[in-house]
């Protein structure tokens, strides 16, 4: 059966969890925090629950028993498998495995519904209260290609009035078709003198989703959005950095963009109405390039995890020409121009 590499990576995961099941927690620099707080009883795909015991897991519902040690090999081969593949896209096969992805998942991918923000739920542990919860998680594998956060679509479009300008300048700007057309048209249009003002979210349900978060929240995002063309740049502490005054707004643009980024891990979609309530409650299973496993965790150490989202993540240029970016239009002899909003791990 093939599975693109991020399919393979969660893969991977899951059966690493079968053979470490205590959670390694870190800070947003990779550093352990803790190793014995949290430990996965059992994991969960669909309806079929995976009972991990010291040296064997039991497959509830058939109550198959799978011995520990055969899987951590497998896995071992898994690993392999996945670093040998320079392409981050496309699917392939790993032959060796197909008898355990059979046996073990009857023959489907493991993984959940695409309709939801988590990869992996688990009856986890929680020692320092001595209880079973069930919790969900993200897994952000750093042996695949980079997760998309907030996906591009009508619904993450903001738009901008440009004043200041005249019919010429905006057939000038709109002429302009090089490779590098957002940040030639931009700088163009401020060598001419215009003047951009936020007008609004194209999406009224996205608008209220940022609106749950900050009420000015649109506002943060459509002045970093239009300063990562005006300044080429991505990188959103950078971008953060343009627009902190002094420690006072430092606090606040980053508690923002904290909760912003959090929001959009784990709970938010653009395109669907949101009641502020995250599905993942987990925090990020974190695979890194030589495939360790550790737990970036949203319960104890939510802070944490907020710090580590900013660090590493970055705005993202969709296609220019779906999204009509820096296209110039009119109505009602006012000029107007859409950005789109997407977000991805760096």
């Amino acid at each position: 059966m093939g599975f693109n590499k991020g399919e393979w990576s969660e893969l991977y995961t899951f059966l690493y969890l079968i053979k470490n099941p205590n959670l390694i927690i870190v800070d947003e620099n990779l550093k352990v925090i803790e190793e014995n707080l949290f430990r996965v009883v059992e994991l969960i795909l669909g309806e079929t629950k995976y009972q991990i015991f010291e040296d064997k897991v039991i497959k509830i519902g058939d109550n198959k028993e799978y011995k520990i040690e055969c899987i951590a090999k497998q896995n071992a081969i898994l690993l392999q498998k996945i670093l040998k593949q320079k392409k981050s896209k496309g699917s392939f096969e790993i032959k060796a495995l197909d008898a355990l992805i059979d046996n073990l998942f009857d023959g489907k991918k493991p993984k959940g519904s695409s309709k939801i923000k988590g990869d992996l739920d688990a009856n986890v542990l929680d020692n320092r209260c001595s209880k079973t919860v069930n919790l969900k998680y993200n897994i952000k594998s750093n042996l695949g290609s980079k997760a998309t956060l907030l996906n591009a679509s009508r619904h993450t479009n903001f738009i901008y009035e440009i004043k200041n300008i005249n019919d010429e300048a905006m057939n000038k700007s709109n002429s302009i078709k090089s490779r590098k057309k957002l940040l030639e048209r931009c700088a163009f249009l401020l060598e001419k003198g215009a003047v951009f003002d936020f007008v609004k979210t194209e999406s009224d349900v996205f608008e209220n989703n940022l609106k749950l978060i900050d009420s000015k929240l649109d506002e943060i995002l459509a002045e970093m959005l239009l300063l990562s063309y005006e300044k080429n740049e991505k990188n959103i502490q950078k971008l953060l950095s343009l627009i902190i005054k002094d420690s006072t707004s430092e606090i606040f643009y980053k508690k923002k963009m904290g909760d912003f980024a959090n929001a959009v891990t784990f709970g938010m979609r653009a395109s669907e109405v949101w009641d502020g309530t995250n599905e993942v409650n987990g925090g990020i299973i974190l695979v890194t390039k030589k495939g360790e496993v550790y737990l970036l965790d949203l319960i104890y150490y939510r802070n944490i995890v907020d710090k580590y989202l900013i660090d590493n993540i970055k705005l993202d240029s969709p296609s220019s020409k779906r999204y009509k970016m820096f296209e110039i239009y009119k109505e009602d002899d006012r000029y107007f121009f859409k950005l789109n909003l997407q977000i991805r791990f760096k």
